[in-house]
């Protein structure tokens, strides 16, 4: 064979080979790119009604088991560093002395009624005597101390012999010596006024009248027995003296002596016992 055969040969198969190339290269629908042969096939549809149902996944119907979340990480503040303290020296204050506050004392007041008695003597006759009744009232502010005014009446023989009727207004400041015991001893003094009426009855017949005014002091001591908060008993002993100060003094003296010597002042002693009522 000879050489120009031979290359013409290979020309023409080469020609040959190039279409078919293309071709294979092309891609199809149901071929892969670079296969030489594949054909125009197209799958059928299976039927429906003679396919068995696929296995269905069973479900885990049991709830997912949470887990506690995780605390958050903690909160770091920052602060400023403390101020620096300088601690100077002083001298200490001076101690201080508590004085507890004294109780205000409680004020008082009371009622007082008494009856009493009054020792003259036995006079001319022997048969002087005066009893008598009354009331006070009675103002303490503190406990130590009172101040009392009295309205008292007495009647009965005087001195002389004479009936008396007298009344009389005091004002006593009363001293107590122990108020805080139950058992009160208490010292008094004040002054006072009276005016009296006597009548010499003793002949019977052709009474006559005498009118007196006075003035007089008086002190004593007593005892006042607390009942109670509110009631108290007392019992006292007292001294007075006194002088006349009305018009008819001079001229008709209250008292005269067998030798002609004639006075107009007196005196006697008082017992008087009562209950007071203190509010």
């Amino acid at each position: 064979m000879s050489l120009k055969r031979v290359v013409s040969s290979l020309t023409f198969v080469s020609a040959l080979a190039v279409p078919a190339v293309a071709a294979a290269q092309e891609p199809k629908k149901d071929c892969e790119p670079g296969s030489w042969f594949c054909g125009d096939t197209q799958a059928q549809p299976a039927n429906k009604d003679n396919l068995d149902p696929l296995p269905t996944e069973k479900t885990d119907t049991t709830p997912a088991e949470t887990k506690p979340s995780s605390p958050p990480p903690p909160v770091v503040v920052y602060q400023p560093p403390p101020p620096t303290v300088v601690v100077q020296a002083r001298e200490a204050p001076a101690p201080y002395y508590y004085v507890p506050k004294k109780a205000q004392p409680k004020k008082e007041w009371g009622l007082n009624l008494h009856i009493g008695g009054a020792m003259l003597g036995k006079g001319r006759d022997d048969n002087a005597g005066l009893g008598m009744a009354g009331l006070g009232l009675r103002f303490r502010p503190i406990p130590q101390a009172a101040i009392e005014g009295n309205l008292d009446f007495a009647a009965g023989r005087d001195y002389n012999g004479y009936r008396r009727n007298e009344t009389a207004f005091t004002v006593n400041g009363l001293i107590f010596l122990n108020p805080k015991n139950i058992t009160q001893v208490y010292l008094l003094g004040g002054f006072g006024w009276s005016g009296a009426k006597a009548t010499d009855d003793r002949a019977g017949y052709d009474a006559m009248e005498y009118s007196y005014g006075y003035f007089g002091i008086q002190t004593g001591i007593g005892l006042e027995f607390r009942l109670s908060r509110a009631i108290a008993l007392n019992v006292d002993l007292r001294g007075l003296v006194r002088t006349r100060i009305d018009d008819d003094k001079r001229r008709n003296p209250e008292f005269v002596s067998g030798d002609g010597k004639s006075t107009n002042t007196s005196g006697a002693g008082l017992i008087t016992g009562g209950l007071t009522f203190y509010w």
